[in-house]
């Protein structure tokens, strides 16, 4: 039995590629959606379902917008490693 070493090693930078990758894009997204607005204290007190203030200002819109497009890129990702394993979606 022989072991192609450097296919393994291939596949293994790969997959620790690709994690970060992920990793990298869902954090980011994340982030970008808990950009306080602008002009907003820099700690904010508490605050319950109760009390939240549904007219006050939102994040900016460039924000939200790179927040959702890394969330986007980040399931491109995810679907793209999904269509690499599964070899019913090979088939010709």
């Amino acid at each position: 039995m022989n072991i192609d070493w450097l296919a393994l090693v291939v596949v293994a930078v790969a997959s620790i590629v690709g994690a970060a990758v992920t990793v990298t894009l869902i954090a980011t997204g994340i982030k970008l959606l808990a950009v306080p607005p602008a002009g907003s204290a820099a700690v904010a007190p508490a605050r319950d379902d109760e009390t939240d203030d549904v007219a006050a200002a939102t994040r900016p819109a460039m924000a939200t917008i790179g927040g959702i497009a890394c969330f986007t890129l980040g399931s491109l990702v995810v679907l793209y490693g999904v269509y690499l394993i599964v070899p019913f979606f090979h088939r010709g």
